[in-house]
Order: C-alpha cells, then sequence, then structure tokens
C-alpha cells in the first residue's frame, strides 16, 4: 500500500476508528481501531446508542482519532428486488420520475443523526460513509445478500488479500465488525489522500461529511 503525507488538518491524527451503525436493533453494530500501520488495535460489537457514545466520549486516543460511522440504511424503503440489485448504481432519490411520499425513496436513515451533530460540534474529527461504496471500491462486493454467511465470507476474504489485513484470524469474523475495519480502512484512505484523488467529502447528510470514492474507482 502506498503512504501518503496526511492533510495538514489531520497530521495529528495517529488513530482511525470506524463504526459499522446499524439501522434496526436486531442487528449489532461494532467498531474497529487501526494504528497509523493498519495494525488492528481492537474490534469489539456495540449494541446500542449509548454503547457507541460511551465508547467515543472514553476511548482514551480520541484526540488523536478520526472516526467514520456507516450509514443506516433506511428500512421503510420499499423491499423489492430491483431496488436492492439497483441499490449501487440507481440513486432511487434522484430520480424525479419517482414520488418520495413520505421518505420512501430515501436509502439512509436519520437514526443516530443528532448524536453524531452533536459529537462532531464538540470537536470530533467524525465523518459517515457508505458501506457499499467501501466495497466496490475495495474490490469487496458481490453477488450475495447483505450480512449472510457468503457475503461475510467474501468480505473477510476482500479485507485480508486485497488490502492486506494479514493480521485477521482464520474463522470468520461477524460481519459487523469487518464492516467496522472498512470503516476505518475508508477513514485512513480520507486522512492520507493529501491530493483527494481517491478518497474525498461526496456530500453531506445532515451537516456531516460523508467520505467516499468516485465510482468506477478500484483500490486494491
Amino acid at each position: 500500500m502506498n503512504k501518503y503525507f496526511s492533510k495538514p488538518e489531520f497530521k495529528d491524527k495517529k488513530i482511525f476508528i470506524g463504526i459499522s451503525f446499524s439501522s434496526i436493533s436486531s442487528n449489532e453494530s461494532a467498531v474497529a481501531v487501526l494504528d497509523e500501520n493498519l495494525k488492528i488495535i481492537l474490534l469489539d460489537k456495540l449494541y446500542t446508542m449509548h454503547d457507541i457514545e460511551h465508547f467515543l466520549k472514553n476511548f482514551q486516543g480520541i484526540k488523536n482519532s478520526a472516526i467514520a460511522v456507516s450509514m443506516a440504511k433506511n428500512e421503510v424503503m420499499i423491499n423489492s428486488r430491483w431496488k436492492y440489485l439497483s441499490r449501487i448504481y440507481h440513486p432511487v432519490n434522484l430520480n424525479s420520475n419517482l414520488k418520495n411520499r413520505d421518505g420512501w425513496a430515501n436509502r439512509f436513515s436519520k437514526k443516530g443523526v443528532d448524536l453524531f451533530k452533536s459529537l462532531k460540534n464538540e470537536g470530533y474529527f467524525l465523518f459517515r460513509f457508505d458501506i457499499h461504496n467501501s466495497k466496490n471500491a475495495f474490490g469487496c462486493n458481490s453477488a450475495f445478500l447483505d450480512r449472510t454467511p457468503a457475503d461475510c465470507k467474501a468480505l473477510q476474504s476482500g479485507l485480508k488479500y486485497k488490502l492486506h489485513f494479514d493480521n485477521l484470524p482464520n474463522n470468520m469474523l461477524p460481519v459487523s465488525e469487518l464492516e467496522a475495519i472498512l470503516g476505518a480502512y475508508t477513514i485512513y484512505s480520507y486522512v492520507n489522500d493529501v491530493d483527494n484523488k481517491k478518497c474525498q467529502k461526496l456530500f453531506q447528510f445532515h451537516d456531516i461529511d460523508v467520505i467516499g470514492f468516485s465510482q468506477g474507482l478500484v483500490i486494491c
């Protein structure tokens, strides 16, 4: 992997935190912490909003950390096969022919927005990221249903062999922890890509920058 010089405003950021944020209470969230050499410092599950807040406010190295929290999926969006298959390349909410009544076509949920805005206003270097965007850029995307054993295996293999996370165990990790590692790698890429050629700000979601990778860009 290439080593880039950090952006000036991130020069003291040596720890990279990824949080896989679940959109429903039945699925756990998770956190992954990487150091500047991409070594995994911590992997853990987080079950509630309070757990996420408690972790971030009590993490010892938070002043030297950059954080990426995944976008929660909007569970109200009508569940149909064509929307699932087109989620990566077809932004439904930009199609003016489809009336977005009651926000049914919004892909992302507002869950957790107030907490994350509050943390950012307190000075946390906090960003959001889209898991599917990162999977595509790192070549970890697959045709498997989200969070199935096959999807989990494909993601872990991609992290281990394409992104060179050699210290991943041979046994299968929970998919939430794998997605958290992906988030930590995404914020690492953003901080260290000084020219914003690979990882950049894509848009804002409720006043928080969403970072990600340009379509068609594959990072291996």
